[in-house]
């Protein structure tokens, strides 16, 4: 009977040890653990109402679904590219307003998003007509104004949509003399931040359009490659030659010809179709070289 007690109390004895070490293990790696959580939770998770998704057609998180499927080759090529370029960040624009950038640029994020190897940060720089927050029924209380104007944080700006990986960075309320504001230091300082804070992040620059004011020209050199968006029967020769003027010093990397589908104006498409193709072939050989 002593020999059974004696071992009893020897088990009771290892197991108060084992559950003190335990403790204190957990104890140790509780502020690990709050670290973690604190740098995973620097954006305001915000729902996402598919009723908006549909109405402005953003459409790349389905699955089996062929115009998805498009976004998810435009990703493909466009990540190609920039990988092997060493490129981060990309801006998309249009000639005007309307010819579909926003609905581009959200769709294009939301695809990179899908791929588990990558993060992306969509940054909504129209400061004058900003929509991307409006396309997804978000209000944010914080944006990029808010930022350059009044110093909120940019962690008190950042949303976090309901698509793993994607964080978005909104404009804020609207703003007259946004050309200033873009080609400002802050605005320099700003866009140093957000490419060099995380090294596997894409970020996408939702541009105003190139021929309705000159934005885009103020934060080109802040952007290392550019998608120019061509509405389909709707955008004319002489606007694609203006654009292509006025990215003549950014790396242009390609274009997409947004509304294919869509009711075309005679003549328009086919003409301007033929001279992206040849000004394209130009601007490769040219990158080649």
């Amino acid at each position: 009977m002593d020999k059974l007690e004696k071992a009893l109390q020897k088990a009771r004895e290892q197991r108060e040890i084992m559950l003190q070490q335990r403790a204190v293990e957990q104890q140790k790696e509780l502020p690990q653990k709050q670290q973690v959580t604190a740098e995973q939770v620097q954006s305001t998770i915000v729902p996402i109402h598919e009723g908006y998704l549909e109405r402005y057609h953003v459409i790349a998180h389905r699955m089996r679904n062929k115009e998805a499927d498009i976004f998810r080759i435009l990703r493909t090529q466009v990540l190609q590219i920039m990988a092997q370029s060493g490129f981060r960040t990309l801006g998309i624009t249009s000639a005007n307003y309307g010819d579909g950038k926003t609905t581009v640029a959200l769709n294009l994020a939301v695809s990179i998003a899908l791929d588990q190897k990558q993060t992306v940060l969509l940054v909504d720089l129209d400061l004058r007509k900003p929509s991307i927050t409006q396309y997804l029924g978000i209000e944010p209380p914080f944006g990029i104004s808010d930022h350059i104007i009044n110093g909120v944080p940019i962690s008190k700006c950042l949303l976090r949509p309901s698509f793993d990986r994607l964080n978005i960075l909104p404009a804020g309320a609207p703003m007259d003399n946004s050309s200033e504001i873009l080609g400002s230091p802050r605005m320099s300082e700003l866009a140093h931040e957000l490419k060099t804070r995380y090294p596997d992040r894409i970020i996408i620059y939702d541009l105003p359009p190139t021929l309705a004011q000159d934005d885009p020209i103020a934060f080109l050199p802040q952007v290392d490659a550019v998608l120019l968006v061509v509405n389909d029967g709707v955008t004319r020769i002489a606007e694609v030659k203006q654009s292509m003027s006025v990215l003549v010093n950014a790396n242009v990397i390609g274009t997409v010809l947004n509304n294919s589908d869509g009711h075309k104006k005679p003549g328009k498409l086919k003409d301007a179709s033929t001279y992206l193709s040849k000004t394209y072939a130009k601007v490769k050989k040219l990158s080649a070289d």
